[in-house]
């Protein structure tokens, strides 16, 4: 009975000093708390009502927890458990205390852990080792949890989104939200938490893919984020999220264009671009295209090929192409050309000129003749025609057919250099001396790149050892 009434004393001491605490300024309150812990820890082996031992020490607990009292708000929590071990809310707590404490988040998170054994689906235990495991940076594994508190019941989600309010720059409780979101098919707010996330961390690899994942949902929206990406000068993140999106969307012309942005002389881009602008009908955007895509590849034969395939009639590219035969000096593939555009309606001069001279290389000498003559005809003064025709007169030993036409070329033109060139050939070949070295000092006073030419030209053959002829070209 004498013992009974010693537990009574103590109890009735516990609750008189409790109360008079909860009166106490907060800085007295502290000390107070501490003092009342060691009082109860002091008297425990007289105290037998285990209930009211672990209530008092877990009030005491709770309130050097808040205060910041960390080490001592533990000590009383453990101390509760020893007279209560399966309370599932002091085991909470004294694991939120551990959290509190530098260096002792892996102690919280065995308390959580105790707590799950016992309640598998206990929401605060797993928000806060969802929290513990975000704390220590072991982002896998907090993703994992925050993915089993959804799992339990998605109501869950707000408790993250108190998380999230409490710690905004942290990328792991964004990408938790934004997984959510996307799972409600809540597109436009996934996208949000994912562009915070890359806010926080340019090169977080999971937020790339979710937004890449979200693209084959709303393709205007992760380009939006690609191009904010390269706004800040992240070029390379911006081209793996275009790269992911375009592996998605592998039609998309937008997105093609985009990575082009980035890697202009991509090859397969290229190609891509050119074949899907050619099936919308985009013609001369699809040429532009293949045009870009064949010089990467130092192929413009290819290209011609391939750009008057989508349109044979352009009159343009028949013109490089034919110019691209006769500087290969492939002169009858270069003619083929030419006539093609007779028979599109093309007659001016240029084209006569073109034909004439491929006439001249394939040494058809009548036909280059008449291909020269239907330039003039259609252009008199035209000093080119005049001077190839008498050219072609003179490759057939025809000199004064040949020296005609380039009269008609210096009588329109005295500073003709060429033709006074080709005149000293022709007199040189007619026996004509004197007007051979005439008509080359004209033409060297005029272009003194004559002067070396002289040198190894056939023609002057039987000068070349007259003094008159070396000094003229020395």
């Amino acid at each position: 009975m004498a013992f009974n009434q010693s537990e009574d004393k103590v109890k009735k001491d516990i609750e008189e000093r409790m109360s008079k605490i909860d009166k106490s300024d907060e800085s007295a309150a502290v000390s107070e708390y501490i003092d009342l812990s060691n009082y109860i820890l002091k008297n425990e082996n007289k105290l037998k009502d285990s209930q009211f031992v672990s209530k008092k020490l877990k009030k005491i607990g709770d309130e050097l927890l808040r205060m910041g009292e960390y080490e001592k708000a533990v000590q009383c929590f453990e101390k509760a458990l020893n007279r209560d071990p399966n309370d599932i809310e002091t085991i909470l707590k004294k694991g939120r205390a551990f959290m509190k404490m530098d260096e002792m988040n892996e102690y919280a998170l065995k308390c959580f852990n105790d707590v799950l054994k016992k309640d598998p689906e206990n929401k605060k235990a797993v928000l806060n080792k969802a929290n513990v495991f975000r704390i220590l940076g072991w982002e896998s594994n907090a993703m994992r949890t925050f993915r089993e508190l959804l799992d339990v019941n998605r109501s869950n989600i707000t408790e993250i989104h108190k998380l999230v309010k409490q710690n905004p720059d942290d990328p792991i409780l964004w990408r938790i939200e934004a997984e959510y979101f996307e799972e409600e098919g809540k597109i436009e707010k996934a996208i949000k938490a994912y562009e915070k996330v890359l806010t926080l961390e340019p090169e977080n690899e999971s937020a790339i893919e979710g937004m890449v994942e979200l693209a084959s949902k709303n393709v205007s929206k992760a380009i939006e984020q690609a191009e904010k990406l390269e706004e800040k000068g992240q070029k390379s993140l911006a081209k793996r999220l275009y790269q992911g999106i375009l592996e998605r969307n592998p039609d998309n012309l937008e997105i093609i264009k985009k990575m082009l942005s980035l890697e202009p002389k991509n090859t397969e881009l290229l190609r891509k671009k050119a074949q899907h602008l050619e099936e919308k009908g985009k013609v001369e955007e699809a040429k532009e295209a293949y045009q870009k895509f064949y010089e990467q590849k130092d192929d413009m034969l290819g290209y011609y090929n391939k750009a008057l395939e989508i349109d044979p009639e352009d009159k343009d590219l028949l013109y490089e192409k034919g110019e691209l035969f006769y500087n290969k000096r492939e002169f009858e593939e270069a003619l083929d050309i030419y006539d093609r555009l007779f028979e599109l309606g093309e007659n001016d001069p240029d084209l006569w000129h073109n034909k004439g001279a491929c006439l001249y290389h394939l040494e058809r000498y009548e036909e280059a003749i008449d291909a020269f003559d239907q330039a003039l005809q259609r252009e008199e003064d035209d000093l080119e025609a005049w001077s190839n025709k008498g050219l072609v007169f003179y490759e057939m030993g025809e000199y004064e057919e040949a020296i005609e036409n380039f009269n008609e070329v210096v009588k329109r033109d005295q500073n003709h250099s060429q033709a006074w060139y080709y005149k000293s050939m022709v007199s040189a070949r007619q026996g004509e001396k004197k007007k051979a070295r005439n008509f080359l000092k004209r033409a060297i006073d005029l272009d003194r790149t004559f002067k070396e030419k002289a040198k190894n030209e056939d023609a002057f053959e039987n000068m070349k050892d007259e003094d008159s002829f070396k000094e003229l070209i020395s």
